[in-house]
């Protein structure tokens, strides 16, 4: 038989899911759950309560969320690059009837699964928010995005990644 030509997972992949699942039935696993969305939730008020910005659906009920950026004279993409130069990770995403190419984008996808597992709690996952939203609003003050910078690592330092 050709390698790749006979269907059906391989058995490191039943084997990982398995595992997965044996890990989703932990309580552990909930209490992480409701903290992700909590956290998410977190995030959302304050984009939605800063001006020319909101969430897509006005909140979001699970770990993602999508900001509008129709307001701003940015595109999803420079949005990102600007939210990568003070190292904070997210992604350009189309909005619905988004006039923007998808190379471009009208809007930013949040997520908030990798920084819960950091520990970051509610407080935290609304300082990240309040950062997104400076940055956003001080695009084009190097000085600003400095201080924005800043603020970020002192969130990461406080909540360093744990290697197993």
């Amino acid at each position: 038989v050709v390698p790749g030509a006979r269907g059906g997972p391989g058995g490191h992949v039943i084997a990982g899911k398995a595992g997965a699942c044996g890990e989703d039935l932990q309580p552990e696993f909930k209490a992480y759950r409701e903290r992700v969305i909590k956290n998410a939730t977190a995030m959302a008020k304050v984009i939605n309560d800063a001006d020319n910005l909101s969430v897509l659906t006005g909140g979001t009920d699970n770990h993602l969320l999508n900001v509008v950026l129709t307001e701003w004279d940015l595109t999803g993409m420079e949005v990102q690059n600007l939210l990568d130069s003070i190292h904070i990770t997210t992604n350009k995403e189309a909005i619905p009837n988004d006039p923007l190419p998808p190379k471009y984008t009208s809007g930013l996808r949040l997520g908030s699964p990798a920084i819960t597992s950091r520990g970051f709690d509610e407080e935290d996952c609304e300082e990240v928010a309040r950062i997104i939203v400076d940055a956003i609003k001080y695009h084009d003050d190097p000085e600003k995005l400095q201080e924005l910078d800043a603020r970020t690592k002192a969130l990461t330092d406080k909540h360093p990644v744990e290697f197993n």
